[in-house]
């Protein structure tokens, strides 16, 4: 199974300034019933989805492109679990039933994860600032967190440059 794992990911500064925001009070959330199908809620923030919605923020997925490089985003969302007494995870699932790439960027550190492959389970602790680099059609599974209040990720779907 091919992942990239790149720490340190974006500069120091543009990422404390998205963090802030992101666990601040004027950040808005959105409640989720389930994570897949018949699993755990959750809150959500899209910035894209297959055209940008939330152009407040757009500033904070800029230098996610840049770096990445993306020929085509489809998708850039912010997750948000919740501590609970135990840890749970989600379903396994696909993000997208065609090929494209996945990337998840860790907002904070926690004894959360993303389980890759339904088989493997290969952990991925959340540590922050830490990019996943994944192919879209690898089964894989959020793991919360029972150490910190919140468990922050960026999620994004995206089509390589060729």
């Amino acid at each position: 199974m091919k992942y990239k794992i790149h720490k340190n990911f974006l500069d120091k500064s543009i990422f404390r300034k998205f963090q802030q925001l992101l666990f601040s009070e004027q950040m808005v959330w959105y409640w989720k019933e389930n994570m897949t199908k018949r699993d755990n809620y959750f809150f959500n923030h899209c910035f894209h989805n297959q055209i940008p919605l939330s152009t407040l923020y757009m500033e904070f997925i800029e230098p996610l492109r840049d770096k990445l490089n993306w020929a085509a985003l489809m998708e850039a969302r912010a997750n948000l679990m919740l501590r609970q007494p135990t840890s749970y995870q989600s379903r396994f699932h696909k993000d997208r039933p065609f090929p494209s790439t996945s990337a998840i960027l860790y907002m904070n550190n926690c004894n959360g994860q993303t389980l890759l492959g339904e088989q493997e389970k290969i952990p991925i602790n959340s540590e922050e600032n830490k990019l996943l680099i994944f192919d879209s059609q690898i089964k894989h599974c959020a793991k919360s967190q029972t150490d910190v209040l919140r468990r922050i990720v960026i999620n994004l779907n995206y089509f390589e440059t060729p």
